[in-house]
């Protein structure tokens, strides 16, 4: 039970991260009036339009949202450690990546995102493992 609260958690934080990077890049850099999701066209139009400002935002907030679910998990859960951090990068790569590829982003931009994720994910995970239970 303690391996799922600790992974819920994780995720829990990792969406408010993501969450609150995105209102912040919707202040700066808000969303056309009239958008249609439903139009390829003009999401692709609108997410090529944005500055490289905008996908910074975009790519700090999921490294840093995989980096503190994986530290999380990995300090909360008590066994595996490491491999239940990884899980909960898994969950959160996938779930971004689902969201990029349906915004319709340049396939660079999502490789480059998700590399960052895998690399501070990994290391999250790595610093919430390594502490010892007294």
């Amino acid at each position: 039970m303690r391996q799922f609260f600790g992974i819920l958690t994780a995720l829990i934080t990792a969406i408010l991260i993501i969450f609150m990077a995105q209102f912040i890049r919707e202040g700066i850099f808000p969303y056309p009036t009239g958008l249609n999701y439903d139009i390829k066209s003009e999401v692709i139009k609108w997410t090529q339009s944005l500055p490289i400002k905008a996908f910074i935002i975009i790519s700090f907030s999921h490294t840093l949202a995989s980096f503190a679910a994986t530290f999380i998990t990995s300090l909360t859960v008590g066994r595996k450690r490491m491999t239940l951090g990884l899980l909960s990068l898994s969950i959160v790569l996938a779930l971004v990546t689902l969201q990029s590829f349906r915004l319709h982003l340049s396939f660079g931009f999502i490789a480059v995102d998700a590399v960052l994720m895998i690399v501070f994910g990994f290391i999250g995970s790595l610093l919430g493992s390594n502490r010892y239970d007294m």
